[in-house]
C-alpha cells in the first residue's frame, strides 16, 4: 500500500542529514574524528593502533547507526566510512579509509553482502593493493528471509550478525592475531550464523516523497533493511506466535533451502542470542521478545543458550522490527572470550567517555596520501600512439552505440546504460592528453579512475576493478615492457580478480557473457585479435537466449526476458567496445 502522507523527521535538510549525525557523533564520543570530505570516521588513537595490530574498516549505507561507526575503538574497528542514506560509500572513500588507517600488519575490510558494497569496497581493496597496500575483504551474509534457491549466486544478504563478526574481529586483532586469523574469525562467524528479522511497517527515507505502508493489521517477516521485500506477509499476532515462527525458521533442520546452522539433535550446541531493535520498537516491547526467544530455546534439547545481546546493533531508520541472530559457538575458537573481552566501541557495554572535545575534525597529512608507486620503467608500452587510438576507438564505439544500447536497457532494465557507458567514454576521451600512455599500468590505472569519478553504479565499479586489476597483471607479468603476451596474461589476471568480487558467470547475461570468451579465446592465441572479439560478439549474442541469474533483469519472469529476443545492454556494450577498439590494434 502506497503512502503519500508526507513523514515527519527532525532534520535540517535531507542533503545535509548524513554530515551533521556523524558530526554529534562525534561530539559525544571524543575518541573519532571525521575525514569530511569522504565521510570517513575514524579512531583518533589510529597510528598507535595499526603499528601494534592488523586495523579494521567497515561502513555502507547511512540510516543504520549505529552501525557502523559506533563499532569505531580498541578491540573493534580502526574506521567506518558513510554513504548517503541506504546507499553504498564511493570506493574513493573507502579508500580514503583504507590509507588512513592502514597497518604493516594488515587491514581487514569487511562490509554486508550487498552488491553495490561489494563492488565499490572491493574496488577500493584492489586500488589499495595496486598501491602497495596490505589489505584483504571480506562481506558478511547472514540473512535466512531469501533462502539457497532464491539467494543463488548472490547468497544471504548481510544483517545484525555483521556486528558480532567486527566484535570477535576485532577482540582477536587487539590481541595480536595475524591478518589471515582476523579474517577467518569474520569467515566463522558468516558460517555459523544465522539471522531472520521482522517489521511492522516500511520505514521512511527523509527527503522521499512518498512510502509503501503496510495495512494496519499486517507485519512482514523477512523484510530486509533498505525496506526490500519479505518472505512473506502474515497477519498481526501476539510475541509469542511471531517469535516461535521465526525461531523455529532459525533451527530447523530439516528446511534445506535456510537451515544455515549446524544443529545436531545428539549434543547440545551453544549459542550466542543476539535480538536488535531494527529502530523503532520500544525498549519494553523489545524486552518481551527477548523472554520469548529465550524461552523458546530453552524448551530445545539440543541447544545452549550461552550469551543473550540485546539493544540496537543495526537499524533501518525508524523501522518498526526487530531481528533475531544465533550464532553456534564451537568452543575450541575460543568463541567467547572474544565476545567478552573488554572493547572501548561505544555501541558494546563499556566504559563510558569521561572527557568531551569539540576538535572533531582530523586533518590529512602528507603520510596519508597515497605514493605513485609503479615503476617507469615497468610496464613500457613500444608504441603509445597504437594505444591511444586503440582507447580512442574503444570509446568512440562505445558513443557511437548509445542510442542502441539504451533501446536494449529501456526493454529489460533501468535504461541507463548506454548513457553511462557514454559519459564514461567521453570522459576518457577529454582526459587522454592527461594519460601517461608510454606506461601501460599507469594509463589503466587512469583510465579507472577517468571512469569512477565520470559515473557511478553497477557498471562503472566493474569496468574499474576490471581495470585497476589489469593495471596489477601488467606490472606482474611485464619484461619489463609489454608485449602482446603480457596483455593476454595481465586480461586473465583481470578476469580472475573480477570473477572474485561478481558471482557473474558466462550464462548469467551479463557483460560476462561477453568479456569471458574473449579473454579465454586471447588465451588460446593471443595474436588471433580478430577470433577473440567474434567469440566476444557470439557471447553478446547468446544473450538474447538467456534469462538472467543477476542484477535489474532477474526480477523479470523469464518467459518477458527470453520473449524481448534482445541481448544483455552491458554485454552488448562491451562488444561495441572491444570491437572499436580492435580497429586499432
Amino acid at each position: 500500500m502506497s503512502n503519500n502522507t508526507p513523514a515527519k523527521h527532525i532534520i535540517n535538510t535531507p542533503e545535509t542529514l548524513v554530515s551533521e549525525s556523524i558530526q554529534g557523533l562525534c561530539y559525544a564520543n571524543p575518541n573519532v574524528r571525521i575525514l569530511e570530505k569522504d565521510k570517513v570516521i575514524y579512531y583518533s588513537q589510529v597510528k598507535d593502533m595499526a603499528l601494534n595490530q592488523v586495523t579494521l574498516v567497515s561502513g555502507g549505507g547511512s540510516g543504520h547507526e549505529p552501525g557502523f561507526a559506533s563499532y569505531i575503538g580498541e578491540g573493534g574497528l580502526a574506521a567506518s566510512v558513510c554513504g548517503h542514506v541506504f546507499a553504498s560509500p564511493s570506493s574513493s572513500q573507502v579508500l580514503a579509509a583504507i590509507k588512513k588507517v592502514q597497518s604493516p600488519h594488515g587491514t581487514l575490510v569487511i562490509t554486508m553482502n550487498y552488491t553495490g558494497d561489494c563492488l565499490n569496497f572491493g574496488l577500493a581493496v584492489e586500488r589499495a593493493k595496486a598501491c602497495g597496500i596490505k589489505v584483504d575483504l571480506i562481506a558478511v551474509g547472514d540473512d535466512i528471509a531469501v533462502g539457497r534457491s532464491k539467494g543463488g549466486k548472490v547468497g544471504r544478504r548481510g544483517l545484525a550478525a555483521t556486528a558480532l563478526a567486527i566484535k570477535l574481529a576485532g577482540a582477536l586483532a587487539s590481541n595480536g592475531a595475524p591478518l589471515d586469523q582476523v579474517k577467518k574469525i569474520v569467515q566463522y562467524t558468516i558460517d555459523n550464523a544465522a539471522t531472520l528479522g521482522v517489521a511492522l511497517d516500511h520505514c521512511h527515507v527523509p527527503g522521499s516523497s512518498s512510502f509503501t505502508s503496510l495495512d494496519k493489521n499486517e507485519l512482514e517477516l523477512g523484510m530486509g533493511i533498505h525496506n526490500e521485500t519479505g518472505c512473506s506477509k502474515l497477519e498481526m499476532m501476539s510475541t509469542k506466535e511471531l517469535v516461535s515462527k521465526m525461531i523455529h525458521m532459525l533451527v530447523d533442520q530439516d528446511d534445506k533451502d535456510r537451515a544455515f546452522l549446524n544443529l545436531p539433535l545428539d549434543t547440545k550446541t551453544p549459542l550466542v542470542v543476539l535480538v536488535n531493535n531494527l529502530g523503532g520498537i520500544a525498549q519494553i516491547e523489545l524486552n518481551g521478545v527477548v523472554k520469548e526467544v529465550v524461552d523458546y530455546l530453552l524448551g530445545l534439547s539440543h541447544v545452549k543458550i550461552e550469551r543473550v545481546l540485546v539493544g540496537s546493533f543495526l537499524t533501518s531508520l525508524n523501522m518498526p522490527g526487530f531481528s533475531i541472530s544465533l550464532l553456534a559457538v564451537n568452543h575450541d575458537l575460543k568463541v567467547l572470550a572474544l565476545l567478552d573481552q573488554k572493547s572501548g566501541m561505544s555501541v558494546w557495554p563499556s566504559t563510558p567517555a569521561l572527557s568531551f572535545s569539540s576538535d572533531v575534525y582530523g586533518k590529512e597529512s602528507s603520510d596519508d596520501k597515497l605514493k605513485d608507486t609503479v615503476d617507469n620503467n615497468i610496464g613500457q608500452v613500444a608504441n603509445p600512439k597504437v594505444v591511444e587510438a586503440a582507447i580512442r576507438g574503444a570509446a568512440k564505439a562505445v558513443i557511437e552505440a548509445e542510442a542502441r544500447i539504451t533501446s536494449y536497457d529501456t526493454i529489460l532494465g533501468d535504461g541507463d546504460c548506454g548513457q553511462t557507458l557514454k559519459t564514461a567514454a567521453l570522459a576518457i576521451i577529454d582526459a587522454i592528453p592527461s594519460y601517461q600512455l608510454s606506461s601501460g599500468p599507469k594509463t589503466m590505472l587512469c583510465i579507472a579512475d577517468t571512469i569512477e569519478h565520470s559515473v557511478g553504479g553497477t557498471s562503472s565499479a566493474i569496468y574499474c576493478i576490471f581495470f585497476n586489476a589489469l593495471a596489477s597483471g601488467l606490472l606482474k607479468y611485464a619484461k619489463p615492457s609489454v608485449d602482446a603476451s603480457v596483455w593476454v596474461a595481465a586480461a586473465r589476471h583481470a578476469l580472475d580478480t573480477l570473477m572474485t568480487y561478481t558471482k557473474a558467470r558466462v550464462g548469467d547475461r551479463t557483460l560476462m557473457d561477453t568479456l569471458c570468451p574473449f579473454i579465454k579465446t586471447l588465451n588460446e592465441d593471443g595474436s588471433n585479435l580478430s577470433e577473440a572479439v567474434k567469440a566476444a560478439c557470439q557471447g553478446s549474442q547468446s544473450t538474447n537466449n538467456l534469462s538472467a541469474k543477476l542484477g535489474r533483469t532477474s526480477y523479470l519472469s523469464n518467459e518477458k526476458v527470453l520473449e524481448s529476443n534482445v541481448p544483455d545492454a552491458g554485454a552488448y556494450g562491451l562488444a561495441e567496445l572491444l570491437t572499436g577498439m580492435a580497429q586499432h590494434l
